[in-house]
């Protein structure tokens, strides 16, 4: 009886190992940008990747008629290639033309394209800063105008 509860433990003990390996190695994924993927198209088809670095191409974005799955291209200024969202997540507001984006998926090299699982956007105008003088600017104009006055 022992016996038979040592080797079902060991059995299910390399059951829980094995599925944990195969969950890392199905969720980790490469980050890389644009100019590298292309290069490493070959050895990257098929393979989960993350890329990073592209903003999407002005009027590029096509939606299905349920405006949940787009297809649209990407680009980091010299090259670029077309993406297919095949996730199940709505997608943020901040997907749209220009907008700097994240990726996560897979590549196929055989019809350059790349089947993205994952978006990430973000609107480059929310996120541009003032410059420095212009920051001090504004600080000495609102302490200015807070500070309460005599009488």
């Amino acid at each position: 009886m022992r016996r038979q509860f040592a080797i079902g433990s060991v059995i299910v003990a390399l059951g829980v190992v094995a599925l944990l390996i195969m969950g890392v190695r199905q969720s980790s994924s490469r980050h890389m940008t644009l100019d590298v993927l292309l290069v490493e198209a070959e050895q990257v088809t098929d393979r989960r990747i993350q890329l990073g670095g592209c903003t999407v191409v002005p009027g590029t974005i096509q939606w299905d008629e349920y405006r949940h799955r787009p297809e649209f291209q990407i680009t980091d200024g010299v090259n670029e290639i077309a993406v297919r969202y095949t996730g199940n997540a709505v997608l943020p507001d901040t997907f749209q033309d220009r907008a700097q984006v994240v990726i996560e998926g897979r590549f196929s090299s055989a019809d350059s394209r790349f089947d993205a699982e994952v978006v990430f956007a973000k609107c480059p105008s929310k996120y541009e800063g003032q410059n420095y003088e212009d920051h001090i600017e504004t600080l000495d104009n609102t302490t200015q105008t807070a500070e309460p006055t005599g009488t």
